[in-house]
């Protein structure tokens, strides 16, 4: 399962999700999305923004999740996830055209 995590606020327009925090894979590490122009390109400065009072963290099933728990699990490496993804078949080789 996929979810996509946002930085929701009361600035944050009712038809709008929020600020893109990244996304969850099952099995996949997370992947941050990156903020130039706001800082955004540490996981210091992610969460630095994740812990202001007026910061909720959701995804896009509702949940909502608490900084310290999200940053626990965001950063987690190698990557940790209750879904498990099913094992990719191997690979066949590529024919080449005679």
């Amino acid at each position: 399962m996929t979810f996509n995590y946002y930085a929701v606020t009361s600035d944050t327009p009712a038809d709008h999700d929020g600020l893109p925090i990244g996304q969850h894979a099952g099995g996949w590490e997370f992947l941050f999305r990156a903020y130039a122009t706001r800082g955004l390109t540490t996981s210091e400065a992610w969460i630095a923004f994740l812990s202001r009072p007026e910061v909720t963290i959701r995804a896009d099933n509702g949940d909502e999740m608490p900084v310290g728990e999200f940053m626990a699990w965001a950063t987690t490496r190698p990557a940790q996830s209750a879904v498990a993804m099913r094992e990719r078949p191997p690979c066949l080789p590529l024919r080449r055209p005679r």
